[in-house]
């Protein structure tokens, strides 16, 4: 049952995509992602990456010169930073 909890509250982070408030909130007692280890959480947003830049290679060559799609890239490099400095402290 408890796995089950998990995968919820991964599945919610991922598709509402509340990285600032798991950031923020990450450690304490109420935290809306407690069972979220940052860990499996790294993992999993450096495997959606890869499979977006595959998705994108295939798709379009010229994708990466279109402005939301680096301000998506950018964010994506942040939160994937501040994942890595959360594990590391």
């Amino acid at each position: 049952m408890r796995l089950v909890f998990v995968l919820l509250q991964l599945l919610d982070l991922f598709l509402q995509w509340d990285w600032s408030t798991y950031l923020a909130d990450y450690g304490k007692a109420t935290c809306k992602y407690l069972r979220v280890n940052p860990h499996t959480a790294l993992a999993l947003h450096l495997m959606h990456v890869g499979w977006m830049r595959e998705s994108n290679r295939k798709n379009n060559v010229f994708a990466q010169f279109r402005k939301t799609d680096r301000d998506r890239q950018k964010l994506i490099d942040t939160v994937i930073k501040q994942l890595r400095n959360l594990i590391a402290t």
